[in-house]
Order: structure tokens, then C-alpha cells, then sequence
């Protein structure tokens, strides 16, 4: 039986932590020995499933920004430069950074690496660019969520080509099962299940709906769940921003914060459409349950968003930075029939059946494991 690591920052309320749950608890299904490693020390926002160790090597202890941040590197190093292990995969930069520099000092046929390059980008950071001039020629294989990250990677690096392999997220078409779309349309409700942040183009959505307000008569509101405070029981800038944004334009009767939940299939069935305004994506966790959910869809056109969502079909694809953009898109929504809104929410149903095959999503990661 090989053994598993899994490491990434946190298992805190994001798409990739999400993700990195998902697939310690498929991988421990097929029968491998896994643990999942984080090393920020914060609360737990995800449950680790059945069968797989749980480990944090932070400095949960040790005071000092600064130098609790040395610690986390120190140990990250000290932990992986001798940890037993087959194989490991680590998601997010964060933790490549982290992950890869001892695995330097060890023998790849000892341990493979693998790394998922989760961001979609449209410039080289600096943390991106330390990975591909350099840490990356560690890793055995790169796993971008997005071709459109593939590409970009391919495009600046060729040498890095033959390492990538594109993996988009699994999405659970039983968790995430069919939800009814509600038959009264006086108030056309929409949800946004996803953190506050720039990326998500809070302010934008924000201005977007203050002038949808004056343009239309119908009713509508738009419902966003998102995490509101950090582990230190404060509230994030982020939030913030957004929550002066909405009460500034006066809507709040049409955009409504709301804290994180847990499960949003739960709260599926009382929207009629699902949004995901972000400027940035990589292969969206909210967009793939809304589909999942026989939702249609209100998103931006980036990315890989088009690959779920088709554009009249399941639903309607805007410019994040045009607030016009978004507002007809909103507009074309409103003008729907009931009928109408069922078919498009069955046609985001079959598209999720096509792209969410359990057995295919957890085989790509077998196949780079067992290579």
C-alpha cells in the first residue's frame, strides 16, 4: 500500500482546500495510506473524511509574525526532509514553496511530487516565478484545475510542458443533487456561494446591481455567502469593503451578505439562478455545484467558466470588468420564463453528468501516482 501526503496551507473554507478533502478522502477509498498535512494552524473549516490521518506541522505556539512565519518554513523543511512517504501532492503555491526545496535533498525515485498550480494567472508573481524558473524541475508532474492555466505555464516554460497535466475539480453530482427552481417569480432570487475578495469582483458585482435596480421593475436579490471573519474573530478587509460598497449605493434590499456555510446544496432550492462574478478563476468549486444542481448561470467569461457554462444554453456569461455587461446579462435572466429557467437548469445538469465522472476524476491522480 503506498503512502499519501496531501499538503496544502489550511484546511480552511476555500475551492482548493475543498478540493484537497475531497481527494485525501477518494484516495484512502482506492486503499492508499493517506495523511493530510497543513501548516497554518487555523481552525478547521472542513471535516477529514473517513480513513485518512490528519496532521498540522505549524507554529500554532510560537508569538511574533515574523518569526512564527520562519518557524512554518523550518519546520515545513525539517518535516518533509525526512518524512516517510510514496508520494506527495501539494495544492497551491503557498505549499510548493513550502513542499518543494528538501525534496531537493531526496532521491526522486524515493518520492514523487506532485503540484497543483491552482491560480489562473495573467502575470507572473513573484512566489509564481521562484516555481517555474526553478522549484518546479522538482516536481514529477504540475496539475493546473484550468487549461487555461495549462497554456499560460506552456507558454512561459515550455521545457515545463511535458510535466503538465490538466485535472479539473470534482464536484459530487450526488451531494450536489437536483434542487426544484422556485415556480414564484415575483422576487427572482440569486445566490453566490464564495470568499470576499478583489477576485471576485465584489465592488463590480456591487455597481452592477445598483444600476440593474433603476433599469428594472422586477424584484430581484442577489444572496452572497461568504466567510465574513478571520480566525482572530475580526472582520475581514475584504468583507468589509464590500458591506460599505453595498450600504453606500443603497442595495442593501438587493445585495445581501450572508456568512459561510458549510453545504450550499442545502440552500440550493430557494434561488432561482446561481452567480460567480470573479475576475479571476481557476476551475470555479461554486460555478461546478450550480451546475450540479440544475441551476442556471449567471458568470463571468473567464477562464475555463465557458467549459460549464454555455452561453444561452445553461445559462449566460458577461465581461466582469463592463458593469453594461453584467447588467444585461441579469436582464436577459429576469425576462425568463419559468419554463424557460427549467430547461436551462436541466441543460446545466447534463453538462455536469458529462464533466463529473468520480471513477475518471480520482484515475487521473492514480495514473500520475503509479507512473
Amino acid at each position: 500500500m503506498k503512502r499519501i501526503t496531501c499538503f496544502t496551507e489550511s484546511l480552511g473554507g476555500g475551492g482548493a482546500e475543498h478540493q484537497m478533502v475531497i481527494l485525501a478522502g477518494l484516495l484512502a477509498e482506492e486503499g492508499y495510506d493517506v495523511t493530510l498535512v497543513t501548516y497554518a494552524s487555523i481552525p478547521d473549516h472542513y471535516s477529514t473524511p473517513q480513513g485518512v490521518k490528519r496532521i498540522d506541522i505549524g507554529a500554532t505556539h510560537v508569538k511574533g509574525k515574523t518569526l512564527k512565519a520562519i518557524i512554518k518554513i523550518l519546520r515545513c523543511f525539517h518535516y518533509f526532509l525526512w518524512l516517510r512517504t510514496d508520494c506527495i501532492i501539494a495544492y497551491r503555491q503557498c505549499a510548493n514553496l513550502r513542499v518543494l526545496p528538501p525534496l531537493f535533498f531526496r532521491s526522486r525515485k524515493k518520492v514523487k511530487v506532485i503540484c497543483s498550480d491552482r491560480t489562473t494567472s495573467t502575470y507572473l508573481s513573484f512566489r509564481h516565478k521562484i516555481l517555474l524558473n526553478g522549484l518546479y524541475r522538482r516536481a514529477d508532474f504540475i496539475v493546473p484545475n484550468s487549461k487555461t492555466q495549462t497554456d499560460f505555464i506552456a507558454s512561459y516554460k515550455p521545457q515545463l510542458q511535458p510535466k503538465l497535466r490538466t485535472i479539473h475539480n470534482y464536484t459530487d453530482l450526488q451531494q450536489f443533487g437536483i434542487s426544484n427552481i422556485p415556480a414564484d417569480l415575483s422576487v427572482i432570487k440569486v445566490v453566490i456561494f464564495g470568499r470576499y475578495s478583489k477576485l471576485k469582483n465584489p465592488i463590480g458585482l456591487a455597481k452592477a446591481m445598483s444600476e440593474l435596480k433603476k433599469r428594472t421593475a422586477h424584484l430581484f436579490e442577489v444572496h452572497w455567502y461568504g466567510t465574513q471573519k478571520n480566525e482572530k474573530g475580526e472582520y475581514n478587509h475584504e468583507y468589509l469593503s464590500i458591506k460599505n460598497a453595498v450600504e453606500e449605493l443603497g442595495i442593501e434590499d438587493v445585495l445581501i451578505l450572508h456568512t459561510a456555510v458549510k453545504n450550499p446544496a442545502l440552500l440550493m432550492g430557494n434561488y432561482h439562478a446561481a452567480c460567480l462574478a470573479s475576475i479571476k478563476e481557476g476551475f470555479s468549486n461554486s460555478i461546478a455545484e450550480g451546475i450540479c444542481c440544475g441551476k442556471p448561470m449567471l458568470v463571468s467569461d473567464v477562464s475555463d467558466n465557458s467549459v460549464m457554462v454555455h452561453d444561452g444554453e445553461n445559462g449566460f456569461l458577461f465581461d466582469p470588468k463592463q458593469t453594461g455587461s453584467i447588467v444585461e446579462a441579469f436582464m436577459k435572466f429576469l425576462g425568463l420564463s419559468h419554463e424557460e429557467m427549467c430547461r436551462m437548469g436541466q441543460r446545466s445538469r447534463e453538462i455536469a453528468e458529462d464533466l463529473f465522472d468520480k471513477k475518471h476524476f480520482i484515475q487521473q491522480y492514480i495514473d500520475l501516482i503509479e507512473s
